[in-house]
This record gives structure tokens, C-alpha cells and sequence, in this order.
């Protein structure tokens, strides 16, 4: 007889694995939603400079919008959690990208300050459930033993490329139509991964579960779950502030800096995550090789490093190296972050424990932006940047206070999580 703690029983019945056909469908589709998502997050940095004109606004008023995008991208993390264990996976990321390719494509419809802000935040919180719901749901659904390549790397390395994608777009529409014109030609892609997402089963375990009719408890009552839950904002308030303070002024930074043109600008972000593509694919599969908390403390060390040499280069080409590593180090750890993260939980809390714990690391970074933007106009380029530097040692206690997970099935991390409420609840 299985032992319970809380309301979920310690022993959980094992779900029929699925084909690798079915699971490849899975993460391509979640990632080319990534990948859109992508596009939809970073094509507001990649023109900024064009927007300030356009908007007449300065540095400090474009961190404010940017920090209100955040916001809504951390209600729209944890909302759209919540709604995966609810409606189910499938369900849900169709609502989020219908949510965010429409707003992203009215934005390109004004030049109203106030508008234009108010759609950003609701495509942040549409793009935010791409993420909440993406991982989650192809963890459900592939191997144990290359879990993490087949989560992080294939999602990951897509979510890059849509930045790619992106910054094509902006350099092929944008010095011919404006930048309007790379936000209203959005609304094309997520109507033809809304159609192509209709193929795609639910998680076999989310079904597995409802079936069963396991109950489910608030997930604050699972002290088990805690300290995971405490691992994950650490990691995930690393992950989004320093990819949100790195990356939404980076064409600003080289314009400024370097005295590069926009177009110049642009060329250059777009190497910088063609290599993180690779880079969360290699960083990815040495967390399936080594384990997840070795590959992520290794990349941490490496953001440090790459950060602070990026930041004191004084010429572009010492840049191009520090920058394009700093940047690419990013997808490392985003990618094993994401995969970690989705292992933590039970299937029927998993998306709200996943919301939770990468919603509770959003909120910090809701002030980035600002920040970033205030502290430029204050202080100069350098530096903010050297202040992101520190933050990964967040990532390195984060990792450290969570359980390794390579190679390990689902069912048997969430037997682990009860069984230390039930050690710690008889102690």
C-alpha cells in the first residue's frame, strides 16, 4: 500500500512512456513557440533605438516600459501555471500564443506611448505562458536519460533563433517599412504554430493523472517541495535579470559605446545568439553527461568571467569575443535552468510549481529594465554591467540547494520531494 503525504500518495502510478517521435513533436513545437515568443520579447530591444526616435523617449523611460512588459510576463508565468494544471497543457499554449502574437502586432499599430505600453504588457503575458507551459509539458513527455537536451537544448536553442529571426526581420523590414513593420508581420507565425500546435497530444501524465483522480493539495503544504521551490526563485531570479539587464539595451550599448549604427548594432546581436543556440544545446547535453547542478555552477562561473571582461573591453573587437560569450552563456544556463526547474514538481502541480518558482524569480526583474536604464543615464555603460556580474552567485546557492536529477524519472524526483516531508514530518 503506497504511503501519502499531504494529499498526493509517495508511490505514484507510472505513466505509459510515450514514442520519441510523439516527444520530438512535443519540444520542436514547444520550441518554435519559444522561438516566437522570442521574437515577440526581443524585438522591442533589438529596434529600441529606432522606438526612442519615433516615441521620443529616453533611456530611462524605455527601462520603464520594458520593467511593465516584465511585469506582465510574471503574472502571465505564474497565471498560465496555474491554468496547465487546470486545462491542461495543450489547451493553455494555445491561448498564450494567440494572446501574445496579436498584442505584439497591434503594437506595431501606434505610436501612442500609452498604448503601445499597455500592449507590451499583455504581450508579456501571453509570452510568459510559452515558458510556464513549454517545459513543463515536454518534460512530461521525454527521456529521463537525455531529458535535459530534449527540454533545455532543443526549447532553448529555438527561443535563440527566434531572436535570430528577429533581428533578420528588423534588418531586412525596418530600414524600408520602420519598425512597425517588424511587430505587425508577427501575427503570421502564431497563426500557423496555433494551426500546427492542433496536432499535438496532451502529456500522457497530466491524462494519467486526471484519470486517477489524484487530488490536489495547495502546494504550500508540501514541505517537501519548499526548498525546491526556494532553489528555483534563486536560479530563476539570475536567469531573468541578468538576461533581461544584458540583453534589452544590448544594440543600445553598442551604439553607444562602440559608435556602431543600429543596422551595425543588430548584425552583431545577431551572431551573439546564433552562439548561444549552440551553447544551450552543448551546455544542455553536458548536464545530461555530468549532471544538472556541475553544468549549471560551470556555466555561472563562466557568465561571471565573460560579463566583467565584456564590460571593460574598450574596443569592439575585444567585445565581439566577451560580449558574443557573455550573451551565449545565457542559453546555457536558461536551458538547464528550465529543464531543472520542471523536475522539481509533481505532474499535478507541475505547472504551478513551475509558475511559482520561475514567476518568484520574474519579480525581481521587473525592476531591471529601470535599473539598467536609470543607471546607464546616471552612471554610463559600464557600470550596470559589471553589477550583473554578481548576480550569478545566486545560481551557484540555488543549485546547490536543490537535488541532482540526471537520469531520473519524473515519478521517482517527486517520490524524493514526499519522502523528506515524510523523514522531516516524523523527526
Amino acid at each position: 500500500m503506497a504511503l501519502s503525504v499531504g494529499s498526493i500518495p509517495v508511490q505514484v502510478p507510472r505513466a505509459s512512456p510515450v514514442t520519441f517521435r510523439q516527444a520530438l513533436f512535443v519540444a520542436v513545437t514547444a520550441g518554435l513557440g519559444y522561438g516566437f515568443d522570442s521574437y515577440a520579447v526581443n524585438i522591442y530591444g533589438l529596434v529600441l533605438p529606432q522606438i526612442k526616435q519615433t516615441l521620443h523617449i529616453t533611456d530611462a523611460q524605455a527601462g520603464y516600459i520594458g520593467s511593465i512588459f516584465l511585469l506582465g510576463y510574471t503574472i502571465g508565468t505564474i497565471g498560465f501555471g496555474l491554468s496547465a494544471d487546470r486545462w491542461g497543457r495543450k489547451t493553455t499554449l494555445g491561448a498564450s500564443i494567440l494572446l501574445y502574437g496579436i498584442t505584439t502586432s497591434l503594437a506595431g499599430l501606434t505610436t501612442n506611448i500609452a498604448a503601445f505600453t499597455g500592449l507590451r504588457f499583455l504581450t508579456g503575458v501571453g509570452g510568459a505562458g510559452e515558458l510556464a507551459v513549454g517545459a513543463p509539458y515536454t518534460a512530461e513527455v521525454w527521456p529521463a536519460k537525455t531529458r535535459a537536451i530534449g527540454v533545455g537544448g532543443i526549447i532553448f536553442s529555438l527561443f535563440s533563433l527566434g531572436y535570430v529571426l528577429a533581428a533578420g526581420v528588423a534588418l531586412v523590414l525596418v530600414p524600408r517599412f520602420g519598425w512597425q513593420s517588424a511587430f505587425i508581420v508577427a501575427i503570421i507565425p502564431a497563426i500557423v504554430l496555433f494551426l500546427i500546435r492542433r496536432g499535438i497530444t496532451e502529456s500522457h501524465r497530466y491524462v494519467d493523472v486526471q484519470a486517477s483522480g489524484t487530488p490536489k493539495p495547495r502546494l504550500w503544504h508540501l514541505p517537501g517541495v519548499r526548498r525546491r521551490l526556494v532553489a528555483g526563485w534563486l536560479i530563476y531570479t539570475a536567469n531573468a535579470v541578468g538576461y533581461w539587464g544584458m540583453t534589452l539595451f544590448l544594440t543600445t550599448y553598442i551604439v553607444k559605446k562602440f559608435h556602431a549604427t543600429p543596422i551595425e548594432a543588430i548584425r552583431y546581436a545577431l551572431v551573439f545568439f546564433l552562439l548561444q543556440a549552440v551553447f544551450a544545446l552543448l551546455g544542455t547535453g553536458l548536464a545530461d553527461r555530468i549532471g544538472r547542478r556541475p553544468s549549471a555552477i560551470l556555466a555561472a562561473v563562466i557568465e561571471v568571467a565573460s560579463t566583467i571582461l565584456a564590460a571593460t573591453s574598450d574596443s569592439l573587437a575585444q567585445y565581439q569575443v566577451f560580449g558574443a560569450v557573455a550573451i551565449a552563456t545565457l542559453g546555457w544556463l536558461w536551458g538547464v535552468g528550465d529543464t531543472y526547474i520542471a523536475e522539481l514538481f509533481p505532474t499535478v502541480l507541475r505547472g504551478t510549481g513551475f509558475g511559482i518558482a520561475v514567476g518568484g524569480g520574474r519579480v525581481v526583474s521587473i525592476a531591471a529594465p529601470t535599473v539598467i536604464g536609470w543607471a546607464i543615464t546616471h552612471y554610463g555603460l559600464q557600470t550596470p554591467y559589471l553589477a550583473l556580474a554578481g548576480l550569478w552567485v545566486l545560481t551557484v546557492i540555488g543549485y546547490l540547494l536543490g537535488p541532482e536529477t540526471k537520469g531520473k524519472e519524473l515519478e521517482e524526483l517527486t517520490d524524493e520531494a514526499l519522502t523528506e516531508d515524510l523523514v522531516s514530518a516524523t523527526n
